[in-house]
């Protein structure tokens, strides 16, 4: 029987009330921390374009899309929030899994629950959670790299989970939701070219992902069909993007019960790059305070990466990630954050902005950032996520400080609190809709949410604060 019956039974059969209290509490954390992304993202790269393409079309007013400020169809709606919440690579990462998980879920159940009407706050929460442990369950059970197949696991899975969490809150049968989610096996994309290229497709599928799922729910609602086996089938995911090496015991063991993988990913702090870059970041941070060193004084600052997948994304290839020339370059590049945060001694929400992708001192350091691979500690298999941050600094004086960072603020070994999501809701919203008051308003409501009668509030009291992005450069 292919591991899909599992997934299946378990995301119809869950409830608020089988939930354990770390799960709920978990999911409350991803619902606050990707509005918080979605918040800054309606400014990102790409979005006002994006946005005046959506809205332009019009059509049936279901769910609120913040960037526009006003209400479109559910699956628009899902895309253009799904593309703000990782606009800026703000979003939450499970990072063994290599896989971006709440970013997908979050746009697809909010956008459902608005245009449906009538859902619980109890029911919005449990059918994130299905969606989240769906993307965790997919992504963990891959045995070969994306660096070999090219394949994106923050789409691909994506995709089933949002169809699953879609299906279940628009009450579909098991036979429907299985329709909906071979629809969605026939439909899944997602792969790596764009990391290479520095293009915005990096964010646009993360909504398409999002709006995917919710139209392969809705396709199957209205009575189209989708194959059956769609993971251990003869073309099943794992055959045909992953070669068929899995592990199957990665998407069954423990599922519902006593394993829940959805409680592993990390949130991020408010460094809007590559969650890979956040370990060498601390860490470049710690050796240049202990130092003390102006950044003409560097000499050389290495960064000591030990796993494969890592170097393949922040430092391939060399020609862009030592002279970024687009946003998605700079936030997928070790050396540029390195540098930047040699140079300021910090990475923030601006080091994004223009100016800070122009900053001086952080190209003047670029040609001094080495990257040394070891792969010695990886071993035969994808290695040992989080990679942790190993940075040496030397300064002209022959004077070396080297620092290690394993466990970044926001991962389950050093999680965050909800205070501590919420001052990053605040910051987020302070830079993708300045001047609005709401944001304790949303942080309130998510606080309550399980109380909460209509959660399509929170996009409209998100949406308050945000006219039309088409007014924004």
């Amino acid at each position: 029987m292919d591991a899909i019956e599992d997934l299946l039974e378990f995301g119809l059969s869950a409830s608020f009330e089988t939930l354990p209290q770390p799960v709920i509490e978990r999911t409350r954390l991803a619902i606050l921390d990707t509005l918080a992304a979605m918040a800054a993202g309606v400014r990102g790269e790409g979005m006002a374009g994006l946005t005046e393409l959506y809205a332009g079309w019009g059509g049936k007013a279901e769910a609120t899309a913040i960037s526009a400020g006003m209400k479109l169809p559910m699956g628009h709606a899902a895309l253009l929030n799904g593309v703000a919440a990782r606009a800026w690579d703000l979003d939450d990462v499970h990072e063994q899994n290599t896989c971006h998980i709440n970013a997908n879920i979050v746009p697809a159940v909010l956008a459902v629950a608005e245009a449906k009407g009538g859902v619980s706050g109890q029911e919005l929460i449990t059918a994130v959670t299905v969606g989240a442990e769906m993307v965790c369950r997919l992504s963990s059970a891959p045995r070969i790299s994306f660096s070999e197949t090219g394949s994106s696991m923050s789409y691909q899975c994506g995709f089933y989970g949002a169809a699953l969490a879609a299906a279940r809150l628009l009450g579909l049968s098991k036979d429907q939701t299985r329709h909906a989610l071979g629809i969605a096996h026939a439909r899944v994309a997602g792969n790596q070219q764009g990391y290479l290229a520095g293009a915005m497709t990096v964010r646009l599928m993360q909504g398409v992902a999002a709006e995917g799922g919710v139209l392969s729910a809705l396709m199957a609602a209205h009575g189209l069909t989708g194959s059956a086996e769609i993971l251990e089938g003869r073309f099943g995911y794992y055959a045909v993007y992953h070669r068929g090496k899995y592990d199957r015991s990665a998407l069954v063991d423990g599922l519902g019960r006593d394993r829940w993988l959805m409680l592993e990913p990390s949130i991020k702090p408010p460094y809007p790059c590559c969650k890979y870059t956040h370990g060498p970041i601390e860490a470049t941070v710690e050796a240049v305070r202990f130092l003390d060193v102006a950044p003409d004084d560097i000499e050389s600052i290495k960064v000591r990466v030990t796993n494969r997948e890592v170097h393949d994304l922040v430092c391939q290839s060399r020609e862009r990630k030592w002279n970024p020339q687009s946003l998605t370059d700079a936030q997928f590049s070790l050396p540029f954050t390195v540098a930047y945060a040699a140079a300021n001694r910090r990475v923030g929400l601006d080091t994004f902005q223009p100016a800070g992708l122009a900053d001086e001192g952080a190209r003047a350091l670029l040609p001094r950032v080495e990257a040394i691979l070891d792969l010695e500690a990886q071993g035969e298999g994808r290695g040992v996520f989080p990679m942790p941050g190993v940075v040496t600094v030397r300064d002209r004086a022959g004077r070396t400080a080297e620092r290690r960072v394993e466990f970044v603020k926001g991962h389950p070994r050093n999680p965050m609190a909800y205070d501590d999501v919420a001052e990053k809701f605040r910051l987020c919203a302070s830079l993708g809709m300045p001047g609005w008051n709401g944001a304790d308003l949303v942080i309130d409501a998510v606080r309550g949410l399980e109380t909460v009668d209509d959660p399509g509030d929170l996009l409209r009291l998100c949406q308050a604060g945000q006219g039309s992005v088409r007014a924004v450069a």
